[in-house]
């Protein structure tokens, strides 16, 4: 089991990573607040902006994966829409600050945990066992 640590850890990672571009990459298409956000990421949050970056092409090719983004987002953020329209400045602070509902945790839990399981899988990784020979192959 220990020698499979550093794959389990990176299966992890791209589940995560997957996850976070088909949902933050339907952002920019909910109606009235997806540019809000769209601009206050560009601005404060370069993970976030990243995210919406490469998972703009990934839903633009698959509308079954944008469709699923847009029905995730709007359950977890749906709560904020009437604030974020507000003051679309704040709109990632009110986003990333406060939970909404189980939906809206579990968006953030991800959102953190791509980060966080790169890191690891990459330390697992350089600490994996290897095979040491005594004598060359012949």
């Amino acid at each position: 089991m220990k020698r499979r640590l550093h794959l389990i850890a990176l299966i992890l990672f791209v589940f995560c990573f997957l996850y976070d571009l088909v949902v933050w990459g339907s952002l920019p298409l909910l109606p009235a607040v997806g540019e809000a956000i769209v601009v206050s990421a560009n601005r404060e949050a370069p993970l976030a902006a990243t995210y919406i970056g490469l998972g703009r092409l990934i839903d633009g090719a698959v509308p079954v994966l944008q469709s699923f983004g847009e029905g995730v987002m709007t359950d977890a953020i749906g709560a904020g829409f009437e604030r974020i329209r507000g003051d679309s400045t704040v709109a990632i602070d009110l986003i990333f600050n406060t939970t909404w509902n189980a939906q809206h945790r579990w968006l953030k839990t991800m959102y953190w945990a791509t980060p966080f399981l790169l890191l690891l899988t990459a330390g697992l990784w350089t600490r994996r066992p290897r095979q040491v020979r005594a004598f060359g192959r012949r």
